[in-house]
């Protein structure tokens, strides 16, 4: 399966990756919208990435496919429910590539994925309920809100 489309570039992160995804997770654009640290203390950028890896079901660097050597983002599946056959779905993109569709046409490559690699049925997103353009982005390419638990609100999309 091709991990590209007009837009995007997905490659399988790697800890090669390590310095970028530490500080993409540092960066303050994004940070400013963590309730928590995403790091547990005294972490570093390797021990983070190898952590991340292998909670993930699937995770990539995205890249624009205009300049498929420019890490922009991450995005992953994880937390795969084989009797539900649902996956979340996540990622993170640096805030100057916001607002141009980078994520979106990762999100789709990724639900392709989950649809033809894991056979699940339903997508599910969760983002901090303050994060309303990650969830206007997700709405867009047709989740649906679905409730609230705590601070996150949890859309779905069936695939």
């Amino acid at each position: 399966m091709k991990n590209s489309n007009k837009k995007v570039v997905l490659q399988k992160l790697t800890v090669d990756q390590a310095d970028f995804l530490y500080d993409l997770y540092t960066h303050p654009g994004l940070a400013a919208g963590f309730d928590s640290s995403p790091f547990l203390e005294n972490e570093t950028p390797l021990q983070f990435t190898r952590r991340i890896i292998s909670a993930c079901a699937y995770i990539y660097s995205i890249r624009p496919a205009g300049n498929p050597d420019l890490l922009i983002g991450e995005c992953a599946l994880h937390g795969w429910d084989k009797q539900k056959q649902q996956v979340e779905i996540g990622g993170s993109l640096l805030p100057d590539y916001w607002g141009n569709g980078y994520m979106p046409a990762a999100f789709e490559l990724l639900m392709r994925i989950a649809k033809h690699q894991l056979g699940v049925k339903t997508v599910i997103s969760r983002t901090n309920i303050k994060n309303l353009r990650a969830i206007r982005a997700v709405q867009k390419i047709g989740f649906v809100r679905c409730n609230e638990e705590g601070n996150e609100t949890i859309l779905y999309r069936p695939v």
